[in-house]
């Protein structure tokens, strides 16, 4: 490893010069790929409503309502004239409103008052329609503003799936600049104050904005990726990549002041941090990579970019770092200054006298804890993850004020039995939820052949040898109500047709993405486990070590998922689910750094001093590294729009001061409790004995460490 450090410093330029390059072409391929904003592309493919879906687009080949249009203070012929208009806007695929359910030729007093109320409210009219999934904010801006210039318009809301979807996806450009933002100041101002030059963190930030501008770009070749994995990839590389430029730049720190050949100082640095770097690396690669144990796709899709982005920080930080900081030694050495936190040795004290108190605490919630993280209420739709104070928001109370909450379902069932299909209507119509259901037999009537009907409603109804049934609800997306129907009707589905039908709505498909993910925790939790453990026994060749370091860090993940629960604060599945695997990956890294400092004092030293120094050695980096994470998502959470990127903010700040706090007041009371486990348990640990207690050994050499 030495021989090839030494051929990277001596071709700096050249690698230098293939980093630009790859660079600059990732740069490029980075506004070509595609974000995608709906969760239910997602579900695995063998969720039925997956299924269903797929079946109902290739059969009719539209999806079903997405969207609703409301429009106050307009004439009636004004509201026909918008129909039209609305029709043959982009992204408009079909609207339905009061004209197409009653006959405007006649006095709406004449009509039935149940339909008309639906559509009309005295004061304005309601569109319900179909946007296509590529439909963007500045199309539904379009037609809000051919809305508003209509003569009398007062009101204009729009709502739907549909329309939260474009706004998440018109919200990340702006989203993704604060984090990155917030982001680089915490880590400037950090590292600056931990380092001993104020090029220290400019050298780092220029590193790793490589190693996110390369994992950003390389995921043009996955075509596609989520709008959640765009918003905390970048800044959960950047944070959790802090520790191995770190650990560089302390190494080349030490060397330097041992000798004036720099050169030779970052070649023993580079060998020295290679392993320390590889094995935290492989860490939190590990960790990352577990998310793609889940059922529900997002786990795979962000599981591969965190993943990926760890490797370009590898080798990033191990390849580049050291070459543009030997290339700016002489000017880091002009801008040098003194460390503004020179000891720790009195948090080493107070680490040391707290230590059984905080065992006793964490003993005493871990089993709480450990249950009321399994009981947090979760939500799954676009439409939680847009905020309280936005225009979605507010056009959705204006027109759940005026018409009701409301969600529209299809139903695909065989055309043709329509005694059947007459008597499924009857009992969807029963149901206390139901506002409106729509079928061949309800429109035309079941004795009515098809080639007499109305051919745009034969269509959209009859095709293919299938019927489709559309029910309407009044009940929000998501609620308990709403995952009850979704069993209900399904039910009622089974019992006149067996398998033989399809369901489609997006409270379906959020009720498959509740069943998917309920499994897919307990299926992270223990992939992210196992796959770091390995890393661990591994890495120190020990049974004992991993067993204590994963144990540690689980009671804090325990602790930190259980706040929700208590707070009575209902969280995102994505946010949930992520915390698992980064908490614990990020944890992990802190974990090593600690450990290898222990491992080495204690071969020379008795425990108890070997566990008092590792804290006050290593408190400089982990405290570094782990402030960067807890301060810059702390800043996400109150600086972003999104309620969803808040609470993995939340999530990750709250778990790593957990995590942190653990590590230096748990971790090594654990390490002296378990010392004789740990030496039985590890090959040639070679742990220093005291004269007269079992053993002849002599201590080593202070420097041998």
């Amino acid at each position: 490893m030495e021989r090839l450090f030494r051929g990277v410093l001596r071709h700096r330029r050249l690698v230098i010069t293939v980093f630009v390059i790859l660079t600059c072409l990732c740069l490029a391929c980075i506004p070509q790929v595609k974000i995608d904003a709906n969760m239910s592309d997602y579900l695995p493919l063998n969720a039925k409503s997956s299924q269903d879906l797929d079946a109902m687009k290739q059969i009719y080949g539209n999806d079903i309502t997405n969207a609703r249009v409301y429009v106050t203070g307009i004439s009636q012929v004004d509201a026909a004239s918008f129909d039209e208009q609305l029709k043959g806007q982009p992204g408009v695929t079909s609207v339905t409103w009061l004209g197409d359910e009653v006959d405007l030729d006649e006095p709406l007093e004449v009509a039935g008052a149940d339909t008309v109320k639906e559509w009309y409210d005295g004061k304005g009219y309601l569109y319900q329609c179909v946007f296509t999934s590529s439909v963007d904010q500045s199309e539904i801006g379009s037609i809000r503003s051919m809305a508003q210039a209509i003569p009398g318009a007062q009101t204009v809301a729009i709502d739907g799936s549909a329309v939260s979807d474009a706004a998440n996806l018109a919200t990340i450009n702006t989203d993704m600049a604060k984090i990155l933002t917030i982001a680089v100041i915490v880590v400037f101002v950090m590292v600056m104050l931990n380092t001993t030059s104020y090029l220290h963190p400019i050298v780092m930030l220029l590193t790793i904005g490589v190693a996110i501008a390369l994992n950003m770009g390389t995921n043009i070749f996955r075509g596609t990726i989520s709008s959640i994995t765009q918003l905390v990839a970048s800044v959960l590389q950047l944070a959790v990549s802090m520790d191995y430029s770190i650990v560089l730049l302390t190494n080349f720190g030490r060397y330097s002041q041992h000798t004036d050949d720099q050169f030779e100082a970052m070649v023993k640095a580079m060998t020295k941090s290679f392993p320390v770097i590889l094995s935290s690396a492989a860490v939190t690669f590990f960790g990352f990579l577990s998310l793609a144990a889940m059922q529900f796709l997002i786990g795979a899709d962000m599981g591969i970019a965190l993943a990926k982005g760890i490797v370009c920080s590898f080798f990033s930080i191990t390849l580049l770092m050291p070459c543009i900081l030997y290339n700016m030694r002489k000017a880091v050495e002009k801008t040098s200054h003194k460390p503004f936190f020179s000891s720790f040795n009195r948090l080493a004290r107070v680490c040391r006298a707290g230590a059984v108190p905080a065992l006793i605490i964490a003993l005493v919630i871990a089993v709480p804890a450990f249950k009321a993280s399994s009981a947090v209420s979760f939500t799954y739709g676009s439409a939680a993850n847009i905020a309280q104070s936005s225009q979605i928001k507010i056009d959705g109370d204006i027109i759940n004020n005026a018409f009701g909450e409301s969600q529209t379902w299809a139903i695909m069932i065989p055309e043709g039995n329509w005694a059947e299909e007459d008597s499924l209507v009857d009992d969807l119509k029963t149901l206390p939820t139901t506002k409106s259901v729509l079928s061949y037999s309800t429109v035309a009537g079941s004795a009515l052949p098809s080639e007499l009907a109305d051919e745009s409603q034969v269509k959209q109804l009859l095709n293919n040898g299938w019927s489709r049934i559309v029910l309407t609800s009044n009940i929000p997306d998501e609620s308990k109500g709403a995952f009850n129907l979704v069993d209900t009707v399904r039910s009622l589905c089974q019992s006149h047709y067996g398998d033989n039908y399809r369901l489609v709505g997006n409270a379906v498909s959020y009720a498959d993405i509740k069943s998917v993910t309920t499994t897919d925790s307990t299926t992270v939790k223990m992939a992210s486990i196992l796959a770091i453990s390995a890393v661990l026994l591994v890495m120190f060749r020990s049974i004992s070590i991993p067993i204590i370091l994963v144990s540690a860090i689980e009671v804090s993940i325990w602790i930190n998922e259980a706040v929700p629960y208590f707070a009575g604060d209902t969280i995102n599945f994505v946010a949930f689910l992520v915390i698992d695997a980064v908490q614990l990956g990020a944890a992990v890294d802190y974990a090593i750094i600690f450990t290898e400092e222990y491992l080495a004092r204690r071969k020379r030293m008795v425990k108890k001093d070997a566990a008092s120094q590792s804290v006050e050695k290593t408190a400089q980096p982990i405290i570094t590294s782990s402030s960067i994470l807890i301060l810059a998502c702390a800043g996400i959470t109150v600086a972003v729009s999104s309620p969803m990127i808040q609470q993995v903010g939340e999530l990750i700040a709250r778990g790593a001061l957990i995590s942190v706090i653990e590590i230096f007041f748990i971790l090594p009371l654990l390490f002296q409790l378990l010392d004789g486990f740990v030496r039985h348990t590890s090959y040639k640990i070679g742990f220093y004995q005291e004269p007269g207690k079992g053993s002849n050994q002599t201590l080593p050499d202070s420097t041998a460490a």
